[in-house]
């Protein structure tokens, strides 16, 4: 798809997208150190796995190393505060090298043992939930030697009570084993997640703590070698100061994708992305009139509407149909969407601007938090998280940076 679209940026007409999503560099970075404020030791590794959550993987990448090498590198050991970026899959992993992204990695998703063993990549970690797949690296690693490669760099996963990956407490003494029989296996980390830290009640996360911080203080006496200590994301933040971690991975609220309000009153979080289209059809209907499939509207007077070339495929959730609403024009005049959601189309009321043209701008995503159209509302309103709002945002859609 990328090639695609840079053939299509190289063809000698012009083409000028009808859909554009907006990244603000400002609040990216704004957001990054909000967050380093109260990070164990300022420490940050931001998460840019699914695309950065549907902001653009390449696009974030370059935000945060251009950072990372201009500003914070400038200051003394500033340029540890964001010791790796955090990525799923090893695909992202060399999409991330093909841009020419030379920050350390750490793959969070599963790997294949041949593809950790065979691995090129420099400064690559990858993160090891279950011991049958250590297993599976150390029988690799004589043909991975012998093939002149490099030491392998890991972090434990330890399942401290979520119970959907990682290493049992019970089982780290056959990870001990494995890995002194097996020296080209280097420990670098050791990490858990927290399942429930969004949650008012406190108890389960405490409990989760308790399980690590006895197992840190076990394995950083047995492991010289562990650098990165981690187990806080975005919504575990607010118990960094009762786990015992030298970092805090930060997704969700990298992208303000939280609500600052009751998240943390102290930090000014603020959302990174929007989205702009046009309108690209007005009409006039007559009271009785039905709009979209399966006739879900029905115009109670006279109206006119417009459609807008946005559909569920370019991020608008279907369950908006009815209920949510865009932006119109340049001083943001909210026109609910009504009908269904098509997958490529939504038509939107626009009665109260009876002056509105074809090509008008509309703000399909907004980044200020209080419209209805922000990914926060828009998630509430389809009473689903932001999390899949924005990751639905398809990486083809152009991002810009501003």
């Amino acid at each position: 798809m990328r090639r695609l679209l840079t053939r299509l940026s190289r063809l000698r007409f012009p083409y000028e997208p009808l859909i554009t999503v907006k990244i603000s560099r400002g609040r990216l970075i704004h957001n990054l150190r909000e967050f380093m404020k109260t990070a164990p030791k300022g420490t940050i590794a931001p998460v840019l796995k699914s695309n950065a959550y549907g902001h653009g993987l390449i696009e974030v990448a370059r935000i945060i190393e251009a950072e990372r090498r201009n500003h914070l590198g400038r200051r003394s050991k500033e340029k540890d505060r964001i010791p790796f970026l955090v990525v799923d899959s090893f695909f992202e992993a060399v999409a991330l090298r093909a841009a020419r992204i030379k920050s350390p990695l750490l793959i969070i998703g599963y790997t294949r043992p041949e593809t950790i063993a065979r691995s090129r990549l420099r400064d690559v970690s990858f993160i090891i939930t279950s011991i049958e797949t250590l297993k599976h690296i150390a029988e690799y690693q004589y043909s991975f030697l012998d093939f002149g490669g490099r030491r392998i760099f890991i972090h434990l996963k330890i399942d401290t009570g979520m119970h959907r990956q990682g290493i049992l407490p019970s089982e780290l003494n056959q990870i001990s084993n494995i890995l002194e029989m097996n020296p080209s296996i280097a420990l670098k980390g050791i990490c858990s997640h927290f399942s429930d830290a969004d949650n008012a009640d406190p108890s389960s996360t405490e409990s989760q703590t308790h399980v690590w911080n006895k197992i840190v203080r076990e394995m950083s006496q047995q492991y010289t070698s562990i650098e990165y200590i981690h187990i806080s994301n975005t919504d575990g933040h607010r118990y960094v100061s009762e786990s015992h971690a030298n970092l805090s991975r930060l997704g969700l609220g990298l992208y303000g994708l939280v609500d600052g309000n009751s998240f943390s009153p102290t930090l000014d979080i603020k959302p990174v992305m929007s989205m702009e289209t046009i309108i690209t059809g007005i009409k006039k209907i007559q009271r009785d009139d039905t709009v979209g499939y399966g006739n879900t509207f029905k115009a109670e007077k006279e109206m006119l509407i417009a459609t807008i070339p946005v559909g569920y495929f370019e991020g608008i959730d279907r369950r908006l149909s009815n209920c949510g609403s865009v932006l119109v024009g340049t001083e943001h005049i909210p026109c609910p969407i009504i009908g269904r959601v098509s997958m490529n189309i939504t038509t939107i009321d626009v009665s109260h601007m009876p002056e509105v043209k074809m090509g008008a701008p509309v703000t399909v995503i907004s980044n200020t938090a209080v419209d209805q159209n922000s990914i926060m509302n828009m998630a509430k309103i389809a009473r689903t998280i932001p999390y899949e709002i924005a990751v639905h945002v398809p990486e083809q859609l152009k991002r810009v940076v501003i």
